[in-house]
């Protein structure tokens, strides 16, 4: 093992509490469950400040080192960082994923996958429509060979071996899913732009798509489950924070159509991936008022994840959220709402909340007031 990451396991072995985890996980659980809280769970975000003991490595270094990914997943995901859980009071669950970015479904598919600098990977997607029928029909959704599945799948392998060797963090420290995307997002990441087009031009064609991206992403969460230590029955995390079920599916492209084409022509396999893994919710980045409801109306969707909730009228969304019995994911509101309580009045339960403040010092003093009313 690297001397960085055994170093900073010695702290986080150190500084991190079986009761104060149990506590964080309880009340993520009974906000989402539409149940009273003492307060709402509040994740904060900050920027890595210079001072911080630990710095992660550059990002085109994790995707061929388990070790430094993990380590990196510790020190600062999600603009987060559990190994700086002694000195802030926030609510952050404490996971870690096998950081690859969008194109694991995608890789399955064929697609070459390319990553330069510090970027993340992305995937070249089928330039004719003749190679996308090929691909399609040529296509196996249980087919885990591509070269970046088995890196996911090995590092998921050495982050479960490294956790067993400290028995408190293992109980403590979840593995939780790699970003499978969504079956909208990955058959437009084969396809490229044409795809949108096609939705309307060549209906079979990309419903054909979808379909075998639902089967292939439900197929591939299966495939990794045995390498997860998701704890508590009924609920995932993702995105440094808890969600209902036990999968959140990216659909950050529906930002790009219609309610009614969404409901039509994307719902029924959104709904096929979360009913193959037992229910769960759906992310979307942007200004997804439009589609909120949509997603709200799918039978196995217990939670909306949020990209970009300063976008949204969220007044309205919980309105509609609250009487489907829907929990709302990473809200986010003023200072001033958090630290005067005014928060709890507009969101009584139902939502986690998510701050992202400008400083670290600005998140310690926020959370402290926050907490401490």
């Amino acid at each position: 093992m690297i001397d960085p990451l055994k170093k900073l396991l010695k702290h986080l072995n150190s500084i991190l509490e079986p009761e104060r985890q149990e506590e964080i996980e309880q009340r993520h659980k009974m906000a989402l469950q539409w149940q009273d809280t003492d307060r709402l769970p509040l994740v904060m975000c900050y920027p890595l400040d210079e001072s911080a003991n630990y710095k992660p490595f550059p990002h085109r270094e994790i995707f061929d080192s388990p070790e430094k990914m993990l380590y990196n997943e510790l020190v600062h995901a999600f603009d987060t960082s559990i190994a700086m859980r002694d000195e802030i009071n926030d609510d952050l669950p404490l996971t870690v994923r096998a950081n690859f970015g969008t194109v694991l479904v995608a890789s399955m598919f064929g697609c070459e996958v390319e990553n330069a600098e510090d970027n993340p990977p992305w995937a070249r997607h089928l330039e004719s429509k003749d190679e996308f029928e090929k691909c399609l029909d040529n296509f196996d959704p249980s087919d885990f060979s591509s070269p970046w599945m088995a890196k996911a799948e090995k590092t998921l392998k050495v982050y479960k071996q490294i956790l067993s060797e400290y028995p408190k963090l293992k109980n403590m420290i979840q593995i939780v899913l790699p970003d499978l995307q969504g079956p909208l997002d990955n058959a437009a990441m084969v396809r490229g732009s044409e795809f949108f087009v096609e939705l309307l031009t060549e209906p079979e064609l990309t419903a054909k798509a979808m379909k075998l991206a639902a089967q292939a992403q439900a197929n591939a969460a299966k495939h990794f489950s045995p390498y997860l230590t998701e704890k508590v029955n009924g609920f995932a995390h993702q995105h440094a924070a808890m969600i209902r079920g036990n999968i959140l599916l990216r659909n950050d492209s529906s930002v790009m159509i219609s309610p009614e084409m969404y409901s039509e022509k994307i719902a029924c396999y959104d709904d096929m991936v979360l009913n193959a893994i037992g229910k769960g919710s759906i992310h979307s980045c942007g200004k997804i008022g439009h589609v909120a409801e949509k997603f709200m109306e799918i039978p196995h969707c217990l939670s909306v994840d949020f990209g970009q909730p300063e976008m949204n009228d969220l007044d309205t969304i919980y309105s509609i959220a609250k009487e489907r019995n829907i929990s709302l994911i990473r809200v986010s509101v003023s200072k001033e709402q958090l630290i005067s309580g005014e928060v709890q009045k507009r969101f009584p339960t139902g939502v986690s909340l998510v701050y992202r403040a400008e400083s670290f010092a600005e998140a310690q003093e926020i959370m402290k007031q926050y907490a401490g009313r």
